[in-house]
């Protein structure tokens, strides 16, 4: 029970940290650090949970945030078969392949919805994405609680 209320609480302020930044997913760094830490099926409730709320507070077609959030397991997979996947290059290497994604998917999302291109704006996103995503990373990974650390999820 102390897990959902962590989870909750952690939603909450992603969210009210998304409307302070706006394009820079606060949410994104939860989903590496749980994937890190093998809990598949918190994995799963979170990106259904955070999908819908992003897809139902954002201004793009449905489905970013689905490529989006898989596109985070994709290269936690890609980047676990080379690098040790609980260090810091590791969140460095995600965010960086994270911040060059930003910008090609919302500008794929503008482009289907007919919505105007904005280069240097999603440029820009992506650039925020990747110095924000490792630091808060390193912040979850030192606040989150040594007793759900070895939590067992079914």
């Amino acid at each position: 029970m102390f897990s959902f209320f962590w989870w909750a609480a952690f939603t909450v302020v992603g969210i009210w940290a998304q409307r302070i930044v706006p394009g820079v997913d606060f949410l994104a760094p939860g989903l590496l650090l749980c994937i890190q830490m093998e809990k598949k099926t918190l994995f799963f409730w979170l990106i259904l949970v955070w999908s819908l709320i992003q897809e139902g507070a954002g201004g793009l077609p449905f489905g970013y945030s689905l490529l989006w959030y898989s596109s985070i397991y994709v290269v936690y997979r890609c980047g676990a078969m080379f690098f040790d996947v609980q260090s810091f290059m590791f969140a460095l290497l995600c965010a960086a392949g994270l911040g060059v994604l930003h910008p090609l998917l919302t500008g794929m999302m503008a482009m289907l919805a007919d919505m105007n291109w904005a280069s240097d704006r999603y440029l820009f996103e992506g650039i925020l994405q990747f110095i924000i995503f490792p630091l808060e990373w390193l912040f979850l990974k030192y606040i989150y609680p040594e007793r759900l650390k070895h939590e067992f999820t079914v």
